[in-house]
């Protein structure tokens, strides 16, 4: 009876504060926040209780939610929209934008831009999962508003990489040899130590034949991709080598799953910690010996993918993106966007790849955990992005603009997300100040950077969530990963996404990882890399 009688008073407030905000909004001429007329739940006043005071957060909200939807949601629906005028998003996205390099080749002196914590291959691991969680589709409109729960997420969000296989042998059979095990292969690349390497599969005119075409949007996320299809089809030999009996869909499904459960662990075990820190992680899921533990205080509707993540926090990892990378020791450093798109000039995809471009993953990742060496590292996590990503291949990725800067912008304005500071005040975090936002290179050069408000006073008090998620990890050179805003957003997000899916490692805690017959908790990137690579 105390739950109805509570769910009669919110309903009653939530009218009023809507009639309220309402009026307020057409009062100002400012934008009015779009509100689902949902009737809240018991569950939904615990989520409501948790986003407005964390410290009385209790035990993980995902643990009464069934298999994600392919819906977008919020975690901060009751925080005001934030907006600006456009001419200040602008004027904010070309002073994220870092000059063109001036000295492509070689490079002979130390990059101040360099955050050695984090090696390069985790912005494109990063990336391939995000184009496994999420994608949305619509008409490539960034301005006009749009309610959250109105979008479709073309993707499932388990991380069930359906990015790689599709909707199976079945339903996708462009995807697969005609065994209907194995995914189709592409072309032998040559440049690097490793012999396997092979471009994605393509048809008669050049066109990537995967689950997901997002993962030839550039050669490195290419070769992220090609790496899962090599360990599956590595999978799938050994399966079939030692039960000869199984069907080839029954081996198709038993691979498909270890290979998903490798994945996970990896994104649990290795790339988390690399992009939010081993504590972040760590308070919100851990491994104990009465199994998975986890904890989530924000994310709180489970059935959905929320647009803080995928539209804010985890964007991040666009600041990471290097200005020039050695993909090989035969090749010289090139972008990843040029603005002539013409092959090998670039990283730039969407058509085969050239023969010399194999990837040596040497120089993308150490060669054990905690190895120094000649590795690539990422970008600082700041507010500045390479000149490249000003460059977007157009019009494959959209109609414009080509600024990725000012596409993330416009796109946390479209669906009314929250300013950075009200969203650290609702986690229970002390805001950064306006001085402390600052847009630009964290290299140690003072000129480099200014505070986001002498861009527009504007800005004062309320900075995009992209934006301040991005200004909270630079605030700690010495660390550089996320901070406790944007660390917690993705953590969560990803945590609560697997802890809602029945057939995630995060309900099974029996689940480790195989390597050579043996089972290991060491699994991560370079583990699956050597696999991949060995010619064993």
């Amino acid at each position: 009876m105390a739950s109805v009688f509570l769910e009669v008073v919110l309903t009653v407030l939530k009218t009023s504060l809507r009639s309220f905000h309402t009026c307020v909004c057409q009062i100002l001429g400012v934008k009015q926040k779009l509100i689902s007329a949902i009737v809240l739940s018991a569950s939904s006043i615990a989520a409501v209780s948790v986003a407005s005071s964390p410290a009385e957060a209790q035990t993980s909200a995902a643990s009464t939610c069934g298999k994600p939807s392919n819906g977008y949601g919020e975690l901060f629906s009751s925080l005001p929209n934030a907006s600006w005028e456009t001419s200040d998003l602008q004027a904010l996205s070309l002073a994220m934008i870092a000059p063109a390099e001036a000295n492509p080749n070689p490079q002979i002196e130390a990059d101040l831009e360099d955050n050695n914590a984090i090696p390069a291959a985790y912005t494109y691991f990063g990336q391939f999962i995000d184009h496994d969680i999420t994608f949305d589709d619509r008409a490539n409109d960034l301005t006009t508003p749009v309610d959250p729960s109105a979008l479709v997420n073309k993707r499932t969000p388990q991380l069930d990489l359906d990015s790689l296989y599709g909707s199976g042998p079945t339903a996708s059979p462009t995807l697969y040899n005609a065994d209907s095990m194995h995914l189709l292969t592409g072309a032998a690349l040559t440049g690097s130590s490793d012999t396997g390497a092979m471009d994605l599969p393509r048809s008669a005119n050049g066109q990537a034949l995967i689950g997901d075409p997002r993962n030839d949007e550039n050669r490195i996320v290419a070769g992220i991709h090609s790496l899962f299809i090599r360990f599956h089809n590595k999978t799938v030999d050994r399966i079939k080598a030692n039960n000869r009996r199984l069907t080839n869909a029954q081996v198709f499904t038993q691979a498909r799953q270890e290979v998903t459960n490798a994945y996970q662990w990896i994104v649990l075990n290795d790339y988390l910690p690399q992009i939010a820190g081993q504590k972040t992680k760590d308070a919100v899921v851990s491994l104990t010996p009465q199994g998975w533990k986890t904890n989530l205080r924000i994310y709180n509707n489970c059935a959905q993918m929320p647009v803080e993540f995928a539209v804010a926090a985890y964007r991040f990892g666009h600041s990471q993106v290097r200005a020039l990378y050695k993909i090989n020791q035969t090749t010289d450093r090139v972008p990843v966007f040029s603005g002539t798109y013409v092959a090998g000039s670039d990283l730039t995809g969407f058509s085969p790849s050239p023969s010399t471009f194999a990837i040596d993953w040497n120089l993308f990742l150490p060669s054990a955990p905690g190895a120094t060496g000649t590795f690539q590292p990422s970008y600082k996590i700041d507010g500045s992005l390479t000149h490249s990503l000003s460059l977007l291949p157009l019009p494959t990725t959209g109609v414009g603009p080509a600024n990725l800067a000012l596409r993330n912008l416009l796109r946390g304005q479209q669906v009314g997300l929250a300013s950075g500071q009200d969203v650290a005040r609702a986690l229970g975090v002390t805001s950064l100040t306006d001085a402390q936002i600052k847009i630009g290179a964290a290299n140690g050069i003072a000129t480099d950077q200014r505070p986001i408000t002498e861009i527009s006073a504007n800005f004062a008090g309320k900075a995009p969530l992209w934006v301040y998620v991005l200004a909270e990890a630079a605030a700690n050179p010495n660390v550089n990963r996320l901070g406790p805003v944007g660390g917690r957003i993705v953590v969560e997000t990803i945590v609560g996404l697997l802890k809602s899916d029945p057939t995630s490692i995060l309900n099974n805690s029996s689940y480790r990882p195989m390597v050579n017959g043996r089972s290991t908790t060491t699994f991560g990137l370079r583990t699956l890399v050597n696999l991949v690579t060995s010619v064993r």
